[in-house]
């Protein structure tokens, strides 16, 4: 996934920053004032079907014109764009906008676009396949290049989610992790749209606290009080918030873990793991009390479930 020009030689730069970027993205065109100076980075992950990006680079322009979109065969995706660094004007639908560090915008690759850097950039990226979102097809040019400031509510909440993801990427994750992170980013993004009813600020709260745990839970410390600064509200207030959920907030980190912890013992790659070392990378500190955990949860000991003994 990760794309930088420092890997490659100077005479082929350009083209390979060229490709990649319509690959990593959707099929452009990219264009640099100076190919000698051009530098640039790309790193993400896919979180299901949405693609998350972080890209980075010189002044470029990015366009994407009406035979890109028409070869290109791809699903159509909503896109919301961070910008961190440096200004960018953005062009479509007959709106111009120019953003700066700590704004943000929606743009739709059905249509043609254009980002005109003015000079050095750094971008995050979420893309959302189109036919996940519920809105109908004249919706989106109502969306798009409306921009707006990152710094509070459920923009800021959308914006710590979507740049901690780019940060760093994701690492690996199951189907069933992905598709619950998948499914909060999509509520999320839903929610900057001004079309028909808001979601409530304790659904906003939720969704942000459920994707941050699922985003952390190899971290060991993950607990209730790290969720709660992660929406900027007291933890009090987050317990309040998961009273009408099926479990509180430390058990809904203690199950994820779990199931997790035995997504890895029965997976043959991990199994020269020690019991311990699994327990660490699952975000338990203390080996003995995730084996006692596992135990409760799942019927059988941890090396029981790595010999294939049992199973969720």
């Amino acid at each position: 996934m990760d794309v930088d020009t420092r890997a490659v030689p100077a005479r082929e730069r350009y083209d390979y920053w060229v490709a990649s970027v319509s690959d990593r993205f959707v099929p452009l065109r990219t264009t640099v004032p100076s190919r000698e100076a051009l530098q640039g980075r790309i790193r993400g992950a896919q979180v299901a079907e949405v693609g998350v990006r972080r890209i980075a680079g010189t002044e470029q322009r990015f366009q994407r014109r009406g035979r890109d979109i028409s070869r290109s065969g791809e699903r159509d995706v909503l896109s919301v764009v961070f910008l961190h660094r440096g200004a960018t004007t953005v062009e479509q639908d007959g709106r111009t906008a120019t953003l700066l560090p700590g704004d943000f915008l929606l743009y739709d690759s059905a249509r043609p676009f254009d980002f005109c850097s003015h000079g050095p950039f750094e971008y995050s990226i979420a893309m959302l396949p189109k036919d996940l979102l519920a809105f109908a097809s004249d919706d989106y040019r109502d969306l798009t290049v409306r921009p707006r400031a990152g710094g509070r509510g459920l923009e800021a909440l959308v914006w710590r989610l979507v740049t901690s993801l780019t940060s760093a990427g994701t690492a690996p994750m199951s189907a069933r992790r992905a598709a619950g992170l998948e499914e909060a980013l999509v509520a999320l993004v839903a929610g900057l749209a001004p079309l028909g009813t808001p979601p409530s600020p304790r659904d906003v709260l939720v969704d942000v606290a459920r994707a941050h745990v699922l985003q952390h839970l190899t971290d060991p410390r993950l607990s209730p009080a790290t969720v709660a600064a992660t929406c900027g509200i007291s933890v009090s207030y987050l317990h309040r918030l998961f009273e009408p959920e099926p479990s509180t907030v430390a058990a809904f980190i203690r199950e994820e873990r779990l199931l997790l912890a035995h997504e890895r013992l029965v997976d043959p790659r991990h199994r020269g793991e020690s019991i311990a070392a699994t327990g660490r990378a699952c975000g338990f500190d203390d080996a003995a009390h995730f084996s006692r955990l596992v135990r409760h949860r799942f019927g059988v000991a941890p090396t029981e479930l790595r010999r294939g003994g049992a199973s969720a």
